[in-house]
């Protein structure tokens, strides 16, 4: 290793690496023309679909794989649970251009720690992880769910979960490049890491290039944040207010079990010990590719006008992912009747041949395992648009996703310890799906409540006052402000 860094370090100095970044970020910040260096660009840099499509980026170059079946990936899953919630008081006293650099940095620290002999140091490195992990994931859902118009939220999730899975099938497609050739072998290659790290770090510092949430402006001329910086103790009663939230709690079990099927989808069907680490390789590459396709195909319905009015489209959207959730998971309980942990355990069964890209009946199985893939994008894309109907406000939407991570990773957290303990993988199965089809089932009572227009109150306004914002627009009155918004709906739907 000591070799590798003195050598990366030769190429290009550090310090005046750094220097040239931060001279080319402030460059771009003060520059609001659509040029930069003289060169003329198709899009304005302070629009929301450019500073969503930024957000994506840094997460394009940050796919770590946070489920892990050890101590550190449950060190990572406490903290994330812990600082998801935090992670929203963070994002609305310091702003998004230091939390999102900073916590990119813990994903470097975390797969350099797999090059590191010490089991207690990659256990620390996880937990490290979870609070970046925390920062980052709620930083990035408040600007997914604030920027964008009402009518633009699916495809707002559209570009960044295209974008992210992205980096996650590059980083899938390294992976299997080069294990493709070993075969039957059960380690990563080292230079699987350093890959991962090089990509990560670039990934870090590109978050500095977002703009504040004051200089982006819509299409239409408004701006997507009227606030100053807030402070911890309107922070502690915000978040307190959230667990009295009716629609909050009713949503937990859709939340608590939206991470919870990666434990038995990534430990225990794919990684398992069904499948030689070949055969993992191209289920993980496909996986991250059917994220792509269903993330794209699904934000873009959930905008579609011709489909009906918000709350039409939401329960047309949950209704669709019980459907495809729902059938996959009976296909993979005839699947996994095929293994056991102990079937599979060469210790006791050394006459084992794992599954590899070759063997007969695999297509099939990786199938499953792709569109598992799928249901995950459209799964999640629901989630965070119909957080997305209840508020416009960047404060509020950091606090909706802060709570919702802190219940999804509280979930990941107890399946991962069930993963832990070595319970059998059809329990695991039957665990979560049970747990979807509840929370999928309970998500309509919200569905119900969703307004064509979002009318609300925001206050800690630069100004000190209080402003009534109707479809994420300062309007002169609500009356007025609805209108507008149900005419452009109506235009729009032409």
């Amino acid at each position: 290793m000591a070799g590798i860094k003195a050598g990366v370090c030769g190429e290009i100095h550090p310090f005046s690496s750094l220097f040239l970044f931060i001279y080319f970020i402030s460059f771009i910040e003060f520059t609001k023309k659509a040029t930069i260096m003289g060169i003329k660009l198709p899009f304005r840099i302070n629009s929301p679909t450019f500073q969503v499509f930024l957000v994506g980026f840094v997460c394009f170059c940050c796919p770590a794989d946070t489920t892990a079946a050890d101590n550190s990936a449950t060190a990572l899953a406490v903290t994330f649970t812990i600082c998801s919630l935090v992670g929203a008081p963070l994002f609305n006293i310091f702003g998004h251009r230091i939390l999102i650099p900073c916590a990119g940095l813990t994903y470097v620290l975390y797969v350099g720690a797999f090059l590191s002999p010490s089991s207690a140091f990659t256990i620390v490195a996880g937990a490290i992880l979870g609070v970046g992990a925390g920062c980052l994931w709620t930083a990035q859902g408040a600007i997914m769910m604030s920027y964008p118009n009402e009518s633009e939220k699916g495809r707002a999730f559209s570009i960044f979960w295209m974008v992210f899975n992205l980096g996650a099938s590059v980083g899938a497609a390294v992976a299997l490049g080069n294990e493709w050739s070993v075969g039957e072998a059960n380690h990563v290659q080292p230079s699987t890491y350093y890959a991962f790290i090089v990509i990560m770090t670039v990934g870090s510092l590109i978050g500095a290039l977002l703009l504040p949430a004051s200089k982006v402006i819509r299409n239409d001329g408004s701006q997507v944040s009227l606030h100053k910086y807030s402070n911890w103790k309107r922070e502690a009663i915000e978040v307190l207010k959230l667990f009295m939230d009716w629609r909050m709690l009713i949503l937990i079990p859709l939340m608590i079990s939206s991470n919870w099927f990666y434990t038995y989808q990534q430990q225990g069907y794919n990684g398992g010990g069904y499948f030689n680490i070949r055969g993992r390789a191209l289920n993980n590459l496909l996986y991250w590719m059917m994220q792509i396709i269903g993330a794209g195909v699904f934000g873009w319905m959930l905008d579609l006008t011709s489909l009906g009015n918000r709350k039409r489209r939401a329960y047309i959207g949950n209704t669709v992912v019980i459907v495809v959730l729902g059938a996959l998971w009976i296909g993979a309980i005839f699947i996994q009747q095929r293994f056991t942990r102990e079937s599979v355990d060469l210790k006791l069964h050394p006459d084992f041949v794992t599954m590899d890209v070759l063997s007969p009946g695999f297509g099939p199985l990786a199938l499953e395992y792709a569109l598992f893939g799928m249901a995950d994008s459209i799964y999640q894309g629901f989630v965070y648009w119909l957080l997305g109907t209840m508020t416009n406000d960047t404060e509020r939407s950091a606090r909706y996703v802060g709570f919702y991570k802190t219940i999804q990773n509280a979930g990941n957290a107890i399946a991962s310890q069930i993963d832990a303990n070595r319970t059998e993988f059809m329990t695991e199965l039957i665990i979560v799906f049970v747990l979807n089809m509840v929370g999928l089932f309970l998500a309509y009572v919200v569905c119900y409540t969703v307004p064509d227009v979002t009318v609300e109150e925001i206050d800690n306004l630069r100004d000190g006052g209080k402003e009534v914002i109707v479809g994420g627009h300062v309007e002169n009155s609500v009356e007025d402000g609805v209108q507008k918004q149900q005419e452009k709906l109506e235009t729009e739907a032409l």
